[in-house]
């Protein structure tokens, strides 16, 4: 090997070692997991995101996971931890969605299986897991979208709230970059595209944007029966290590 070969070869390897330090020299994120299986993804104080399930009974009453009672075990081998919990739906006469929650830690974020069963025939205006990104942190960031065919799409998160714009961007994706290349990257990750609705809840008195995986999204609702089952998952990951804080 020719001696300008090999100092290139040294020079590439030392640019890949030192793009890798830079990443894990970041300070530790920390991963809370709350009993109902809510997860809130902080950098010291600072809140990153929120990832949760939830739902919207008849009259879009919302059903976040907060409101769920639930229980939780270690899965064998530390592989992570399991929630299995029942989400009270709003408007249903004692509706409810049994829900099986699978968290398995990654060395840079979480990947998130939701296994849901009905528990009485009802409608549901919503059904999703929802990506909540703090407005504070993430005001004027962009979100690239990107499919399995085809060009990657941009949103612009709005730094001011637009008067009567809730809905950024919906359509269909299998990766999801918010505040890409930055300390404050957060990447989900879908087996295949699915579809996407990216909100400014800002009208709502909420200080987030929400990145919305809906399984259920309709205006007039849905009706379900006892027994339905529906699967949701999806890896969320980030710029820094990441710890995770069990209830």
């Amino acid at each position: 090997m020719s001696g300008s070969r090999a100092r290139a070869m040294t020079t590439v390897a030392a640019i890949i070692l030192l793009a890798a330090s830079a990443s894990w020299g970041q300070e530790a994120l920390t991963a809370t997991l709350e009993p109902t299986g809510l997860v809130r993804v902080s950098s010291g104080d600072a809140e990153l995101a929120v990832i949760e399930l939830n739902a919207h009974g008849p009259g879009w009453q919302h059903a976040p996971q907060e409101s769920a009672a639930a229980g939780f075990s270690e899965i064998p081998d530390g592989a992570g931890l399991q929630f299995v919990g029942s989400l009270p739906i709003p408007n249903t006469e004692g509706g409810a969605i049994q829900y099986t929650e699978t968290v398995t830690p990654l060395p840079q974020g979480l990947k998130l299986e939701y296994d849901l069963t009905m528990t009485q025939a009802m409608r549901l205006n919503g059904l999703q897991l929802s990506v909540n990104l703090p407005v504070a942190r993430f005001g004027g960031a962009e979100v690239m979208i990107s499919q399995p065919h085809g060009e990657p799409e941009i949103a612009g998160l709005p730094q001011e709230q637009q008067e009567g714009r809730v809905q950024v961007w919906s359509g269909q994706g299998s990766l999801i970059e918010a505040a890409k290349g930055t300390d404050d990257a957060v990447t989900v990750e879908l087996r295949a595209a699915t579809d996407v609705v990216i909100q400014d809840l800002r009208q709502w008195e909420k200080e987030v944007f929400e990145i919305r995986f809906p399984a259920i999204m309709e205006d007039g609702g849905r009706e379900v029966d006892a027994g339905d089952r529906f699967h949701l998952d999806l890896t969320v990951s980030f710029a820094a290590p990441v710890e995770v804080a069990s209830p």
